[in-house]
């Protein structure tokens, strides 16, 4: 018998063993995609106990204060290169030709529960509905999944900067992918400064960009100025909105700031007398008790530029 041979017989299984202990301890210190763990998760803080109960013994006039997950529509999440989610609610009648992203104000936090859209009382979440009777799909958009507490996304620096503009560019691309058509990015209040995140992005499919009560008049916005939007853009504004942020007398001159060929003011007047403060959600800063108006006005306004 050859003792080197039987020797090199043993030893080889042994080098092999070692170097697949090598190979593995490697690979656990190599970069993992963001999908290999799980997103970071903070938990939701869902204002609609604290805020309806009051909102509804003074809601003399009746008006619709939120409306829950509808038949038709879903819920998805999207993940993000910063190993966040970010929930989107959805609808697509049959038929839709254009797909509405609502980007929304104040914290964006929306109220979900068990994985279906409850008590959101805010413009957008409240009038969705309209959209599809004009038939538009919608896209409502969350908060992300590591900024899902009582301050949400307020933060306008953190809007207006580059991971907001990633959890963003995921949305789109997951949209895009359930939805072939073209997009309109409405953003509301504070919404207007994730809009004009969205247009750094220059996406292809945007075709126009719609503002309502844009929270401009405040620190952190610079960027609703400096980027340049490309397709054409639309201010709805109530004559009566006192929002500080957003304030009716300062909006002819937001509008002549915005980069954009093509721009204009629709002005929206009456509603329901306020049961909110001024930049709250029931107030002439949203549209309260013209809400179904409103969104028709846009629609009808849509249609002159997106076809």
């Amino acid at each position: 018998m050859n003792i080197l041979s039987h020797s090199r017989q043993r030893v080889a299984p042994t080098v092999a063993a070692a170097l697949c202990a090598i190979g593995l301890l490697a690979q656990a210190f190599l970069p993992q995609p963001a999908w290999a763990a799980d997103p970071v998760q903070v938990s939701r803080y869902d204002d609609a106990d604290a805020y309806l109960p009051t909102a509804e013994r003074k809601n003399r006039d009746g008006v619709r204060l939120f409306l829950r997950q509808q038949e038709g529509e879903q819920l998805f999440k999207v993940m993000t290169p910063r190993n966040v989610s970010v929930d989107v609610v959805a609808r697509i009648p049959e038929g839709a030709d254009i797909g509405v992203v609502l980007l929304l104000g104040g914290t964006s936090v929306l109220s979900i529960v068990n994985d279906r859209l409850d008590r959101s009382f805010s413009f957008q979440p409240r009038s969705r509905d309209y959209w599809w009777a004009n038939n538009m799909a919608t896209f409502l958009v969350d908060a992300p999944s590591d900024r899902l507490g009582k301050d949400g996304i307020q933060d306008l620096w953190w809007r207006s900067g580059p991971e907001h503009a990633a959890d963003l560019q995921a949305v789109l691309d997951a949209i895009g992918q359930r939805f072939p058509g073209p997009l309109v990015i409405q953003g509301h209040s504070n919404g207007a400064v994730s809009l004009a995140n969205v247009a750094s992005l220059k996406a292809p499919q945007v075709k126009a960009y719609v503002f309502s009560g844009p929270a401009h008049y405040k620190a952190g916005t610079r960027i609703l100025t400096e980027v340049d939007y490309r397709v054409p853009v639309l201010v709805f504004q109530h004559r009566k909105d006192a929002c500080s942020a957003s304030d009716s007398g300062q909006t002819e001159g937001f509008l002549q700031s915005l980069k954009s060929d093509t721009r204009q003011i629709v002005w929206m007047e009456g509603g329901s007398a306020p049961i909110s403060g001024n930049c709250g959600p029931f107030a002439p800063h949203s549209f309260f008790g013209i809400e179904k108006q409103t969104i028709d006005r846009m629609a009808t306004e849509i249609r002159k530029f997106v076809h």
